[in-house]
């Protein structure tokens, strides 16, 4: 992300902020590189879901139950106005299935930490045919068995992009993982 020329198109998205503390840090980065940071989140926490009760790569069991991570809007702006660069940061309210279809500009960077494998697949369909060339998506969810399987899914990846499924280094053993455009 920083070192994209000046001149090349795109923004940094985040998808999934609760509180703000990401965004606050994100924004900074996109201050430095002088983009827009683009934060997707409902502002009502977790959708109602059946997600709960995986455990994960470190034996934690999950909990996301409908509200779960919850920050309300004005929170998440406070945050970021006290510890971040609000001014940077344009924020999308609504669930990902309902605002991120019609989201269409090039993305540098994607910061995902969403969660579920519904919300993980609506972001991929949206955020990855948008990457710049040099561009990645950063999953904060790798460490979830349902998501680590989507990400791994040669099926996923052949029946949304037409190609192979990518390498993703730390795959089932690490929490953060890149996916490279």
């Amino acid at each position: 992300m920083l070192q994209a020329a000046p001149n090349e198109p795109g923004v940094l998205v985040e998808a999934g902020c609760f509180k703000g503390g990401s965004t606050a840090k994100l924004s900074l980065l996109a201050e430095l590189a002088g983009r827009e940071l683009v934060v997707f989140d409902s502002f009502e926490g977790l959708p109602d879901n059946d997600e709960s009760g995986q455990v994960t790569i470190q034996g934690e069991v999950s909990d996301f139950r409908k509200g779960r991570y919850l920050g309300r809007l004005d929170e998440v702006r406070d945050n970021v106005r006290r510890f971040g660069a609000v001014d940077r940061c344009r924020f999308v309210k609504g669930w990902f299935e309902d605002t991120m279809p019609g989201f269409d500009e090039p993305v540098l960077a994607a910061f995902v930490d969403v969660d579920l494998v519904s919300s993980t697949r609506t972001c991929l369909k949206t955020l990855f045919p948008l990457l710049q060339p040099s561009g990645s998506v950063f999953s904060q969810d790798a460490h979830l068995p349902r998501v680590a399987a989507l990400l791994g899914s040669e099926s996923f990846w052949r029946d949304e992009f037409g190609r192979h499924a990518p390498r993703i280094d730390g795959l089932g053993v690490k929490k953060l993982v890149r996916i490279r455009a």
